[in-house]
């Protein structure tokens, strides 16, 4: 029995395609700023760098549709997947950018901050650490939802990143829940996928016990 095919750009109304694509917009805003006008080595990689950033997003919003469109509600769970890889690459050059790993970002405007320096959220209350300038905040702690407009670009790009990664997971497991009542997921999967939510469930707790200073009983 053939199923029903699904609307053409029926993926153009879901929102984590939307939040995609901005993501997408932000990046190339991003990379906009990179100097590219010199050929020495460090330009070089800077280069290297906004193409590869580009280029990652692209392929999350790309992967996104290519697994709408697909025959199966499998194939579409695994295009997510790819999805999800190139997001976390994203994520981690957003890190490496902040971190200070390209010291020739760090006095340009519309990347690291108004005056090349990390910035605090004027909406996030922190460590005192945040009243110097000069060492960076812990992105980490920051809410991703709702954005905070005052941030410096590159940590707004990678909370976008971690916003899409969240709608991503979400959407996958609507999509297991489907492979399950469809009968099309093999025990395999099944155990895969079981494996993974136990690694995130104690991810999560390890996150949570170290937040808090707390000693695990196990």
């Amino acid at each position: 029995m053939l199923k029903e095919a699904r609307k053409i750009y029926g993926y153009k109304d879901l929102l984590v395609y939307k939040k995609a694509e901005e993501l997408q917009k932000e990046c190339s805003l991003l990379t906009s700023h990179f100097p590219h006008s010199s050929h020495s080595i460090p330009l070089k990689t800077l280069y290297a760098l906004s193409d590869q950033m580009n280029r990652s997003a692209r392929s999350i919003k790309q992967n996104i549709v290519e697994g709408w469109k697909r025959n199966s509600t499998r194939e579409y769970y695994e295009f997510l997947g790819f999805s999800i890889g190139a997001n976390t690459e994203l994520e981690e050059d957003c890190d490496d950018v902040w971190k200070g790993f390209y010291p020739e970002l760090m006095g340009i405007k519309g990347i690291m901050g108004e005056r090349g320096t990390p910035s605090a959220p004027s909406t996030f209350s922190s460590p005192s650490s945040l009243l110097n300038p000069l060492i960076p905040f812990d992105i980490e702690k920051i809410p991703f939802y709702p954005l905070d407009k005052s941030l410096p670009s590159v940590v707004q790009l990678k909370l976008r990143c971690k916003e899409l990664n969240f709608l991503l997971e979400k959407l996958q497991k609507a999509l297991v829940l489907k492979m399950e009542n469809e009968k099309t997921m093999s025990a395999n999967d099944k155990l895969k996928i079981i494996n993974k939510q136990k690694q995130e469930e104690q991810k999560f707790e390890k996150e949570i016990l170290s937040k808090y200073n707390i000693k695990s009983e196990r």
